[in-house]
């Protein structure tokens, strides 16, 4: 029993952490996302492919520029948009679970469960 209280102890709370740490959780949870999920990793390759493939869409995200668009670019930006909602999913999916971790173990640690 005391091996899994420290471990427990040990692991990161969303409770209990600054915004610089749930952006590195957020960052470590892609991270993580990308090793153990093949789609997630694809779908993630293949949206920086894209972009740099397609110089003028990158500057349309990073730099903020306003560009004219040939057919063939506005029909990249119309799968890389795609692309980017299938990511948010699978990311929003993961947060969700560490949340539901995160209350489990919040409400375990002001004793309203018990294991």
């Amino acid at each position: 029993m005391f091996r899994k209280e420290v471990s427990v102890m040990k692991e990161k709370k969303l409770y209990n952490i600054d915004l610089s740490e749930f952006s590195d959780l957020i960052d470590n949870m892609r991270i993580e996302l990308k090793s153990k999920d093949l789609e997630y990793k694809k779908l993630t390759d293949e949206y920086y492919k894209i972009l740099k493939d397609f110089p003028n869409l990158q500057l349309i995200f990073e730099e903020q520029l306003e560009l004219e668009l040939s057919k063939e670019e506005c029909k990249m930006l119309q799968k890389l948009i795609s692309i980017y909602i299938d990511i948010l999913g699978f990311e929003e999916k993961e947060l969700f679970l560490l949340g539901c971790k995160n209350a489990r173990l919040y409400n375990k640690n002001i004793e309203i469960i018990r294991d």
